[in-house]
Protein backbone atom coordinates (compact mmCIF):
# COMPACT_ATOMS: atom_id res chain seq x y z
CA UNK A 1 0.00 0.00 0.00
CA UNK A 2 1.56 3.13 -0.94
CA UNK A 3 1.77 6.58 1.43
CA UNK A 4 -1.15 8.36 -0.63
CA UNK A 5 -3.78 5.47 -0.42
CA UNK A 6 -2.69 4.21 3.51
CA UNK A 7 -5.46 5.43 5.79
CA UNK A 8 -5.22 7.78 8.38
CA UNK A 9 -7.53 6.36 10.93
CA UNK A 10 -9.55 3.00 10.47
CA UNK A 11 -12.39 2.97 13.03
CA UNK A 12 -12.54 -0.74 13.60
CA UNK A 13 -14.53 -4.06 14.91
CA UNK A 14 -18.02 -1.67 15.20
CA UNK A 15 -21.52 -2.20 14.34
CA UNK A 16 -22.17 1.26 12.20
CA UNK A 17 -25.59 2.22 12.37
CA UNK A 18 -27.22 4.71 9.46
CA UNK A 19 -31.10 5.81 9.65
CA UNK A 20 -31.05 2.38 7.13
CA UNK A 21 -29.62 -0.58 9.05
CA UNK A 22 -26.83 -1.98 11.36
CA UNK A 23 -24.11 -3.09 10.15
CA UNK A 24 -20.45 -4.46 11.27
CA UNK A 25 -18.33 -2.22 8.89
CA UNK A 26 -14.53 -0.45 9.76
CA UNK A 27 -14.87 3.20 8.74
CA UNK A 28 -11.58 4.20 6.82
CA UNK A 29 -10.40 7.77 7.24
CA UNK A 30 -8.15 10.02 4.74
CA UNK A 31 -7.82 13.77 5.39
CA UNK A 32 -10.60 13.98 6.96
CA UNK A 33 -13.27 12.10 5.25
CA UNK A 34 -14.74 9.22 5.11
CA UNK A 35 -13.11 7.11 1.64
CA UNK A 36 -14.34 3.72 2.46
CA UNK A 37 -16.58 1.32 4.66
CA UNK A 38 -15.23 -1.92 4.51
CA UNK A 39 -15.34 -5.57 6.10
CA UNK A 40 -11.45 -5.96 4.98
CA UNK A 41 -9.57 -6.59 8.77
CA UNK A 42 -5.80 -6.20 6.57
CA UNK A 43 -6.58 -2.34 6.09
CA UNK A 44 -3.73 -0.32 7.16
CA UNK A 45 -3.96 2.82 9.35
CA UNK A 46 -1.45 5.37 11.07
CA UNK A 47 -4.04 4.75 13.95
CA UNK A 48 -6.72 2.21 14.60
CA UNK A 49 -9.50 2.49 17.03
CA UNK A 50 -10.82 -0.34 18.32
CA UNK A 51 -14.74 -0.03 18.47
CA UNK A 52 -15.55 -3.73 18.82
CA UNK A 53 -18.38 -4.52 21.26
CA UNK A 54 -19.23 -0.64 20.31
CA UNK A 55 -21.47 1.09 18.06
CA UNK A 56 -20.51 3.58 15.13
CA UNK A 57 -22.72 6.24 14.52
CA UNK A 58 -22.61 9.82 12.55
CA UNK A 59 -21.89 12.49 14.96
CA UNK A 60 -25.24 13.95 16.09
CA UNK A 61 -26.15 17.78 14.87
CA UNK A 62 -27.71 19.83 18.07
CA UNK A 63 -29.88 21.90 15.25
CA UNK A 64 -31.31 24.31 17.67
CA UNK A 65 -29.01 25.59 20.43
CA UNK A 66 -27.59 28.76 21.95
CA UNK A 67 -24.26 29.41 23.08
CA UNK A 68 -24.36 33.14 23.96
CA UNK A 69 -24.75 32.95 27.53
CA UNK A 70 -22.15 31.58 29.98
CA UNK A 71 -20.96 29.15 27.25
CA UNK A 72 -19.59 30.68 24.63
CA UNK A 73 -18.77 28.78 21.60
CA UNK A 74 -15.56 27.23 22.94
CA UNK A 75 -17.06 25.91 26.45
CA UNK A 76 -20.06 25.18 24.53
CA UNK A 77 -18.73 22.99 21.68
CA UNK A 78 -16.47 20.62 24.44
CA UNK A 79 -19.94 20.30 26.50
CA UNK A 80 -21.36 19.40 23.10
CA UNK A 81 -18.36 16.53 22.13
CA UNK A 82 -18.74 15.46 25.60
CA UNK A 83 -22.23 14.25 24.98
CA UNK A 84 -21.69 12.79 20.95
CA UNK A 85 -22.49 15.87 19.22
CA UNK A 86 -20.03 16.89 16.56
CA UNK A 87 -22.07 20.00 14.76
CA UNK A 88 -24.37 22.88 16.31
CA UNK A 89 -26.36 25.06 14.45
CA UNK A 90 -26.84 27.94 16.41
CA UNK A 91 -29.29 30.73 16.29
CA UNK A 92 -28.35 34.12 16.41
CA UNK A 93 -30.05 37.37 15.87
CA UNK A 94 -30.60 40.80 17.25
CA UNK A 95 -31.74 39.74 20.90
CA UNK A 96 -30.59 42.62 23.45
CA UNK A 97 -29.74 39.56 25.98
CA UNK A 98 -27.33 37.98 23.35
CA UNK A 99 -24.56 40.32 23.70
CA UNK A 100 -24.22 41.63 20.31
CA UNK A 101 -24.35 44.75 18.10
CA UNK A 102 -26.16 45.63 15.12
CA UNK A 103 -29.05 44.06 13.08
CA UNK A 104 -29.33 40.59 12.72
CA UNK A 105 -26.80 40.06 9.41
CA UNK A 106 -24.40 42.13 11.03
CA UNK A 107 -24.40 39.77 14.28
CA UNK A 108 -24.37 36.84 12.26
CA UNK A 109 -21.11 38.16 11.32
CA UNK A 110 -19.97 39.39 14.68
CA UNK A 111 -20.60 35.84 15.78
CA UNK A 112 -18.64 33.69 12.78
CA UNK A 113 -15.73 36.05 13.80
CA UNK A 114 -15.72 35.06 17.51
CA UNK A 115 -16.98 31.77 16.34
CA UNK A 116 -13.47 30.72 14.30
CA UNK A 117 -11.97 31.44 17.08
CA UNK A 118 -13.07 29.48 19.84
CA UNK A 119 -15.16 26.46 18.75
CA UNK A 120 -13.92 23.02 18.70
CA UNK A 121 -16.79 21.85 16.52
CA UNK A 122 -17.96 22.57 12.47
CA UNK A 123 -21.04 25.04 12.99
CA UNK A 124 -23.83 26.50 10.77
CA UNK A 125 -26.30 29.36 11.71
CA UNK A 126 -29.94 30.38 12.27
CA UNK A 127 -30.79 33.79 11.40
CA UNK A 128 -32.94 35.63 14.24
CA UNK A 129 -35.31 38.31 13.87
CA UNK A 130 -36.79 40.62 16.49
CA UNK A 131 -38.80 43.47 16.08
CA UNK A 132 -35.20 45.67 16.76
CA UNK A 133 -34.14 45.00 13.52
CA UNK A 134 -37.29 47.15 12.11
CA UNK A 135 -37.42 46.62 8.07
CA UNK A 136 -33.74 46.07 7.89
CA UNK A 137 -35.31 42.06 6.93
CA UNK A 138 -36.29 43.96 3.49
CA UNK A 139 -32.30 43.40 2.44
CA UNK A 140 -30.88 41.54 4.83
CA UNK A 141 -33.10 38.05 4.01
CA UNK A 142 -31.22 37.78 0.73
CA UNK A 143 -27.82 38.77 1.73
CA UNK A 144 -28.38 36.43 4.95
CA UNK A 145 -29.38 33.25 2.19
CA UNK A 146 -26.11 34.06 -0.03
CA UNK A 147 -24.41 33.84 3.25
CA UNK A 148 -25.32 30.62 3.65
CA UNK A 149 -27.72 31.43 6.81
CA UNK A 150 -31.00 29.55 4.98
CA UNK A 151 -33.21 29.87 8.20
CA UNK A 152 -34.62 32.12 10.03
CA UNK A 153 -36.55 32.03 13.52
CA UNK A 154 -39.33 34.51 14.48
CA UNK A 155 -41.08 34.45 18.01
CA UNK A 156 -44.77 34.81 17.99
CA UNK A 157 -44.39 35.34 22.04
CA UNK A 158 -42.00 37.87 24.51
CA UNK A 159 -43.16 40.81 23.52
CA UNK A 160 -42.25 42.24 26.45
CA UNK A 161 -39.10 40.84 26.58
CA UNK A 162 -38.52 42.57 22.79
CA UNK A 163 -38.57 39.01 21.06
CA UNK A 164 -42.06 39.08 19.93
CA UNK A 165 -42.32 40.08 16.05
CA UNK A 166 -45.43 41.90 14.72
CA UNK A 167 -47.73 39.65 12.29
CA UNK A 168 -46.95 42.10 9.27
CA UNK A 169 -43.37 41.78 9.79
CA UNK A 170 -43.56 37.85 10.19
CA UNK A 171 -45.51 37.59 6.89
CA UNK A 172 -42.99 39.83 4.90
CA UNK A 173 -40.10 37.73 6.25
CA UNK A 174 -42.01 34.90 5.74
CA UNK A 175 -42.35 35.87 1.73
CA UNK A 176 -38.92 37.17 1.27
CA UNK A 177 -37.58 33.57 2.46
CA UNK A 178 -39.70 31.88 -0.14
CA UNK A 179 -38.67 33.58 -2.94
CA UNK A 180 -34.94 33.30 -1.87
CA UNK A 181 -35.27 29.85 -1.03
CA UNK A 182 -35.23 29.70 2.53
CA UNK A 183 -36.80 28.34 5.54
CA UNK A 184 -39.38 30.18 8.33
CA UNK A 185 -38.83 29.20 12.24
CA UNK A 186 -40.91 29.81 14.71
CA UNK A 187 -41.30 29.86 18.30
CA UNK A 188 -45.28 28.85 18.13
CA UNK A 189 -47.01 30.23 21.29
CA UNK A 190 -49.90 32.96 21.37
CA UNK A 191 -48.11 35.92 23.00
CA UNK A 192 -50.97 38.56 23.51
CA UNK A 193 -52.87 35.37 25.72
CA UNK A 194 -49.81 34.22 27.71
CA UNK A 195 -49.40 38.19 28.46
CA UNK A 196 -53.18 38.78 29.50
CA UNK A 197 -52.76 35.52 31.82
CA UNK A 198 -49.62 36.41 33.69
CA UNK A 199 -51.07 40.17 33.77
CA UNK A 200 -54.43 38.35 35.44
CA UNK A 201 -52.46 35.70 38.12
CA UNK A 202 -49.82 38.97 39.02
CA UNK A 203 -52.58 41.11 39.87
CA UNK A 204 -54.27 38.65 41.97
CA UNK A 205 -51.01 37.41 43.59
CA UNK A 206 -50.72 34.33 42.26
CA UNK A 207 -47.04 34.11 41.08
CA UNK A 208 -46.24 31.02 42.85
CA UNK A 209 -44.84 27.68 40.57
CA UNK A 210 -48.42 26.15 39.77
CA UNK A 211 -49.20 29.37 37.64
CA UNK A 212 -46.75 29.34 35.29
CA UNK A 213 -48.19 26.30 33.02
CA UNK A 214 -51.49 27.88 33.38
CA UNK A 215 -50.06 30.98 32.05
CA UNK A 216 -48.91 28.95 28.95
CA UNK A 217 -51.61 26.39 28.34
CA UNK A 218 -51.20 23.62 25.55
CA UNK A 219 -53.95 25.27 23.51
CA UNK A 220 -51.66 28.50 22.83
CA UNK A 221 -48.47 26.19 21.19
CA UNK A 222 -51.40 24.64 18.87
CA UNK A 223 -52.90 27.43 17.89
CA UNK A 224 -49.38 29.17 17.52
CA UNK A 225 -48.44 26.07 15.33
CA UNK A 226 -51.99 26.34 13.37
CA UNK A 227 -51.43 30.38 12.68
CA UNK A 228 -47.80 29.90 11.48
CA UNK A 229 -49.39 26.96 9.25
CA UNK A 230 -51.94 28.98 7.87
CA UNK A 231 -49.14 31.89 6.78
CA UNK A 232 -46.56 29.23 5.19
CA UNK A 233 -49.81 27.98 2.82
CA UNK A 234 -50.21 31.43 1.70
CA UNK A 235 -46.91 32.02 0.73
CA UNK A 236 -45.78 28.70 0.23
CA UNK A 237 -43.09 29.00 2.61
CA UNK A 238 -41.29 26.36 3.82
CA UNK A 239 -41.99 26.12 7.95
CA UNK A 240 -40.25 24.25 11.10
CA UNK A 241 -41.61 25.10 14.14
CA UNK A 242 -38.98 24.64 17.30
CA UNK A 243 -39.88 22.77 20.47
CA UNK A 244 -43.06 21.60 20.36
CA UNK A 245 -43.98 20.33 23.65
CA UNK A 246 -47.94 19.44 23.55
CA UNK A 247 -49.88 16.59 22.17
CA UNK A 248 -52.54 19.59 20.71
CA UNK A 249 -49.65 20.35 18.65
CA UNK A 250 -49.08 16.98 16.86
CA UNK A 251 -52.65 16.63 16.09
CA UNK A 252 -52.00 20.08 13.92
CA UNK A 253 -48.89 19.15 12.62
CA UNK A 254 -50.27 15.98 11.27
CA UNK A 255 -53.32 17.61 9.92
CA UNK A 256 -51.00 20.29 7.83
CA UNK A 257 -48.13 17.33 6.66
CA UNK A 258 -51.11 15.08 5.84
CA UNK A 259 -52.50 17.90 3.11
CA UNK A 260 -49.22 18.12 2.07
CA UNK A 261 -47.42 21.20 3.25
CA UNK A 262 -44.42 21.22 3.52
CA UNK A 263 -43.98 21.61 7.39
CA UNK A 264 -41.34 19.95 9.63
CA UNK A 265 -41.00 19.68 13.29
CA UNK A 266 -38.66 19.54 16.34
CA UNK A 267 -38.63 18.51 19.91
CA UNK A 268 -36.69 18.44 22.51
CA UNK A 269 -35.24 15.83 25.07
CA UNK A 270 -36.75 17.37 27.86
CA UNK A 271 -40.17 17.68 26.76
CA UNK A 272 -39.47 14.38 26.15
CA UNK A 273 -38.94 13.28 29.46
CA UNK A 274 -39.46 15.75 32.20
CA UNK A 275 -42.85 17.34 33.34
CA UNK A 276 -44.57 20.03 35.18
CA UNK A 277 -43.13 17.95 38.26
CA UNK A 278 -39.77 19.83 38.10
CA UNK A 279 -41.46 23.50 37.98
CA UNK A 280 -43.28 22.71 40.53
CA UNK A 281 -40.77 21.32 42.68
CA UNK A 282 -38.06 23.39 41.98
CA UNK A 283 -39.28 26.56 40.80
CA UNK A 284 -37.42 28.30 38.58
CA UNK A 285 -35.07 25.78 38.02
CA UNK A 286 -37.34 23.80 36.11
CA UNK A 287 -38.47 26.79 33.85
CA UNK A 288 -38.49 26.60 29.86
CA UNK A 289 -40.40 28.17 27.35
CA UNK A 290 -42.81 26.97 26.22
CA UNK A 291 -43.24 25.20 29.58
CA UNK A 292 -43.19 21.12 30.76
CA UNK A 293 -46.27 19.74 30.58
CA UNK A 294 -47.65 16.57 31.71
CA UNK A 295 -47.04 12.79 30.85
CA UNK A 296 -49.45 12.31 28.36
CA UNK A 297 -47.55 15.02 26.54
CA UNK A 298 -44.36 13.09 26.72
CA UNK A 299 -45.81 10.00 25.87
CA UNK A 300 -47.66 12.13 22.20
CA UNK A 301 -44.01 12.98 21.52
CA UNK A 302 -42.55 10.10 21.71
CA UNK A 303 -45.55 8.38 19.10
CA UNK A 304 -45.12 11.18 17.15
CA UNK A 305 -41.36 10.34 17.03
CA UNK A 306 -42.08 6.82 16.04
CA UNK A 307 -44.61 7.55 13.61
CA UNK A 308 -42.16 10.41 11.58
CA UNK A 309 -44.60 13.54 12.88
CA UNK A 310 -41.51 14.88 14.63
CA UNK A 311 -38.57 14.87 11.95
CA UNK A 312 -35.67 16.40 15.01
CA UNK A 313 -34.63 16.47 17.90
CA UNK A 314 -32.86 19.30 19.10
CA UNK A 315 -31.57 21.03 22.49
CA UNK A 316 -32.67 24.54 22.90
CA UNK A 317 -29.87 24.74 25.53
CA UNK A 318 -28.49 28.11 26.62
CA UNK A 319 -25.41 27.75 29.41
CA UNK A 320 -27.27 29.00 33.41
CA UNK A 321 -26.26 28.68 36.61
CA UNK A 322 -29.00 28.45 39.55
CA UNK A 323 -28.82 31.60 41.05
CA UNK A 324 -29.04 33.10 37.27
CA UNK A 325 -32.75 31.16 36.88
CA UNK A 326 -34.08 32.37 40.19
CA UNK A 327 -34.65 35.66 39.15
CA UNK A 328 -34.36 39.09 36.90
CA UNK A 329 -35.40 37.31 33.24
CA UNK A 330 -33.49 36.19 30.10
CA UNK A 331 -31.14 39.73 30.94
CA UNK A 332 -29.57 38.70 34.47
CA UNK A 333 -26.13 38.20 35.18
CA UNK A 334 -24.49 35.99 37.82
CA UNK A 335 -22.81 39.36 39.02
CA UNK A 336 -26.47 41.33 38.82
CA UNK A 337 -28.47 38.36 40.60
CA UNK A 338 -28.69 38.78 44.56
CA UNK A 339 -27.39 35.86 45.95
CA UNK A 340 -30.32 35.60 48.25
CA UNK A 341 -32.76 35.60 45.58
CA UNK A 342 -35.53 32.51 46.12
CA UNK A 343 -37.55 32.66 43.01
CA UNK A 344 -40.60 33.25 45.09
CA UNK A 345 -42.28 34.61 41.73
CA UNK A 346 -41.86 32.30 38.99
CA UNK A 347 -42.61 35.02 36.46
CA UNK A 348 -39.52 36.58 37.03
CA UNK A 349 -37.07 33.64 36.77
CA UNK A 350 -35.30 33.38 33.81
CA UNK A 351 -36.51 30.83 31.17
CA UNK A 352 -33.99 28.12 29.73
CA UNK A 353 -32.62 24.81 30.18
CA UNK A 354 -29.18 22.74 30.49
CA UNK A 355 -29.70 19.98 28.43
CA UNK A 356 -27.22 19.78 25.36
CA UNK A 357 -24.70 17.49 26.59
CA UNK A 358 -27.07 14.33 27.83
CA UNK A 359 -29.51 15.09 24.94
CA UNK A 360 -28.35 12.17 22.67
CA UNK A 361 -27.74 9.93 26.22
CA UNK A 362 -30.97 10.24 27.48
CA UNK A 363 -32.91 10.14 24.28
CA UNK A 364 -31.06 6.16 23.70
CA UNK A 365 -31.96 5.34 27.45
CA UNK A 366 -35.29 6.57 27.54
CA UNK A 367 -36.15 5.66 23.66
CA UNK A 368 -34.08 3.26 22.32
CA UNK A 369 -33.51 1.14 25.38
CA UNK A 370 -36.80 1.26 26.19
CA UNK A 371 -38.15 0.13 22.62
CA UNK A 372 -40.00 3.35 22.12
CA UNK A 373 -38.01 4.41 18.87
CA UNK A 374 -35.05 2.11 17.19
CA UNK A 375 -31.57 2.72 16.80
CA UNK A 376 -31.71 3.82 13.05
CA UNK A 377 -34.22 6.22 13.67
CA UNK A 378 -32.52 7.95 16.76
CA UNK A 379 -29.13 8.29 13.71
CA UNK A 380 -32.80 10.11 11.42
CA UNK A 381 -33.29 12.25 13.79
CA UNK A 382 -30.37 13.61 15.06
CA UNK A 383 -28.11 12.75 12.62
CA UNK A 384 -29.64 12.90 8.95
CA UNK A 385 -32.87 14.81 9.01
CA UNK A 386 -31.21 17.86 10.35
CA UNK A 387 -28.30 17.90 8.03
CA UNK A 388 -30.59 17.44 4.95
CA UNK A 389 -33.08 20.29 6.39
CA UNK A 390 -30.42 22.78 6.82
CA UNK A 391 -28.65 21.73 3.47
CA UNK A 392 -25.61 20.51 4.96
CA UNK A 393 -26.08 16.71 3.82
CA UNK A 394 -24.44 14.53 2.69
CA UNK A 395 -21.34 16.24 4.19
CA UNK A 396 -22.80 16.01 8.11
CA UNK A 397 -24.84 13.23 8.94
CA UNK A 398 -23.69 10.74 7.52
CA UNK A 399 -20.92 7.98 7.27
CA UNK A 400 -20.81 7.76 3.78
CA UNK A 401 -17.76 7.67 1.60
CA UNK A 402 -17.18 11.34 0.84
CA UNK A 403 -18.63 12.80 4.21
CA UNK A 404 -16.96 14.71 7.00
CA UNK A 405 -15.41 12.00 9.39
CA UNK A 406 -17.62 13.06 11.97
CA UNK A 407 -18.44 10.01 14.40
CA UNK A 408 -19.12 8.67 17.59
CA UNK A 409 -17.70 5.33 19.42
CA UNK A 410 -20.99 4.37 21.67
CA UNK A 411 -21.02 2.13 24.28
CA UNK A 412 -24.24 0.45 25.34
CA UNK A 413 -23.30 -1.02 28.59
CA UNK A 414 -21.56 2.66 30.11
CA UNK A 415 -23.61 3.79 32.78
CA UNK A 416 -24.22 7.29 33.53
CA UNK A 417 -25.55 9.07 36.23
CA UNK A 418 -26.00 12.76 35.49
CA UNK A 419 -24.53 15.29 38.14
CA UNK A 420 -24.44 18.61 36.14
CA UNK A 421 -22.37 18.89 32.99
CA UNK A 422 -19.63 20.79 31.72
CA UNK A 423 -18.93 24.13 30.63
CA UNK A 424 -20.08 27.26 32.99
CA UNK A 425 -22.98 25.81 34.73
CA UNK A 426 -23.65 24.70 37.91
CA UNK A 427 -26.71 21.79 37.14
CA UNK A 428 -28.00 19.74 34.57
CA UNK A 429 -31.90 19.74 33.62
CA UNK A 430 -31.25 15.91 33.51
CA UNK A 431 -29.49 16.08 36.94
CA UNK A 432 -30.05 12.34 38.75
CA UNK A 433 -31.04 10.81 35.54
CA UNK A 434 -29.23 7.21 35.63
CA UNK A 435 -28.30 6.46 32.07
CA UNK A 436 -27.20 3.22 30.00
CA UNK A 437 -25.15 3.76 26.46
CA UNK A 438 -22.61 6.88 26.05
CA UNK A 439 -20.35 8.12 23.99
CA UNK A 440 -15.92 7.32 24.51
CA UNK A 441 -14.81 9.24 21.24
CA UNK A 442 -15.84 12.20 19.67
CA UNK A 443 -14.67 12.74 16.50
CA UNK A 444 -14.74 15.80 13.79
CA UNK A 445 -13.25 15.51 10.11
CA UNK A 446 -11.38 12.59 11.32
CA UNK A 447 -9.54 14.50 14.42
CA UNK A 448 -10.63 13.37 18.17
CA UNK A 449 -12.35 15.61 19.94
CA UNK A 450 -13.14 13.84 22.93
CA UNK A 451 -11.51 10.08 24.17
CA UNK A 452 -11.46 8.72 27.33
CA UNK A 453 -13.24 11.84 29.12
CA UNK A 454 -10.63 14.30 27.85
CA UNK A 455 -10.43 17.16 25.80
CA UNK A 456 -7.94 16.11 23.12
CA UNK A 457 -9.29 18.38 19.97
CA UNK A 458 -8.13 22.02 19.17
CA UNK A 459 -9.53 25.01 19.53
CA UNK A 460 -10.71 27.25 16.88
CA UNK A 461 -10.66 24.10 14.77
CA UNK A 462 -14.30 23.96 13.66
CA UNK A 463 -15.70 25.61 10.70
CA UNK A 464 -18.52 27.87 9.51
CA UNK A 465 -20.60 25.53 7.56
CA UNK A 466 -22.57 27.36 4.62
CA UNK A 467 -25.88 25.89 3.94
CA UNK A 468 -26.82 24.79 0.62
CA UNK A 469 -30.89 25.52 -0.08
CA UNK A 470 -30.39 24.21 -3.29
CA UNK A 471 -30.06 20.59 -1.54
CA UNK A 472 -31.96 21.50 1.80
CA UNK A 473 -35.24 18.97 2.27
CA UNK A 474 -37.77 22.05 1.65
CA UNK A 475 -36.49 21.98 -1.40
CA UNK A 476 -37.75 21.14 -4.98
CA UNK A 477 -35.42 18.33 -5.35
CA UNK A 478 -33.31 18.61 -2.29
CA UNK A 479 -32.23 15.80 0.25
CA UNK A 480 -35.42 13.85 1.21
CA UNK A 481 -36.76 13.50 5.30
CA UNK A 482 -35.66 10.32 6.19
CA UNK A 483 -38.72 8.43 7.67
CA UNK A 484 -39.18 5.53 10.12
Amino acid sequence: MTTSTRADVIVRGGMLVTGQDITRRDVVIREGKVVELTDDPSREAGRIIDASGKYVLPGAIDSHCHPVYNDKMDDYSITAAYGGITTVIAFVGNVRSWGFDGYTADVIKQFIDEAEKLSYLDYAIHGTYTPADGDSFNTSVGEIIRMGVISFKMFLAYRRRGMEIPEDAMIRIMDLASKDGGMAMVHAENGPCIDYLIDQYTAEGNTSPPYFLRSQPNILEAEGVNRSAVFSQLLDCPLYPVHLSTKEAMAVVRRYKGEGLNMFAETCPHYLTLTNDEVLTKGPIGKVGPPLREADDCEALWAALADGTIDTIASDSGGTNKRQKLTGGMDATLKDTPAGATGENIFEGRYGLNTIEFMVPVVWSYGVNRGRITLPRLVQVFCENPAKLFGLYPKKGSLNPGSDADLVVWDPGRVHVVDGQHGNTDHSAFDGFKLLGMPDLTMSRGHVVIENDEVVGTKGRGEFLAGDPNTASYARGGHQISRP
